[in-house]
């Protein structure tokens, strides 16, 4: 009699704790790289995010679960803040978790297309995470988008043991194209002011009744 009333006690714990909310969740350290940025995103000081790199080579964002449930949260341990939308845009916020939790905007669903995962609101699968070539935010929904411009929606989630170069071997190995090394572009230097010549004009030489044009050789 004794056990089995042991064996119930534990099973109404393990039911109090699931309906408390107080089941604990899967925290993984990650980066996330834009496909079309070619950089990492990033929550600054005043909570804009972009997708740029700072220099940080270590993994910036945390990805957990909320309990038994898919849903995630996104949160930046750097900013202590969590990713959430606001009506036009994708922001960070300094919540804790238990106010994150109950903020639809602040919980997303993770997909898996084509080799790269993407993520939405819980509440509405047309917004997305997403950046342009330079970083910035997508505005519009991913339906408003043509089809060509879904891929900047795309991340590679990498854990701290991430090797690109076996990812990309690994891509190409599989027939598909391996993802494209992104190389800082160069900012050119303006040419010395000394190494800027005139334009060259022709000139007129006169010698007595012959006139004769100077090339712009020298000639």
């Amino acid at each position: 009699m004794l056990p089995q009333l042991a064996v119930s006690a534990k099973i109404l714990c393990l039911l109090m704790v699931v309906i408390c909310g107080a089941v604990p969740s899967m925290v993984r350290s990650v980066r996330l790289y834009s496909q079309c940025s070619h950089m990492y995103v990033n929550v600054f000081p005043n909570g804009t995010v972009m997708a740029r790199s700072d220099g940080n080579d270590q993994p910036n964002l945390t990805i957990s679960t909320r309990g038994f449930s898919l849903e995630l949260l996104i949160h930046s341990p750097v900013q202590d803040m969590y990713l959430c939308f606001n009506r036009s845009r994708l922001v960070g916020r300094r919540l804790t978790r238990f106010q994150a939790e109950r903020q639809p905007n602040c919980l997303f669903k993770e997909e898996f297309v084509d080799g790269y995962n993407r993520y939405h609101l819980v509440k509405n699968d047309d917004r997305y995470i997403g950046f342009n070539r330079r970083g910035l935010q997508m505005r519009r929904g991913k339906s408003r988008l043509t089809e060509r411009l879904h891929k900047c929606f795309s991340f590679m989630k990498e854990a701290h043991d991430f090797d690109i170069s076996r990812h990309n071997k690994v891509r190409a190995g599989a027939g598909e194209p391996a993802a494209p090394k992104w190389r800082p572009q160069r900012r050119l230097r303006p040419p010395p002011q000394n190494s800027i010549k005139p334009p060259c004009h022709g000139t007129r030489h006169h010698h007595g009744r012959h006139q004769r044009r100077r090339n712009c050789d020298g000639t």
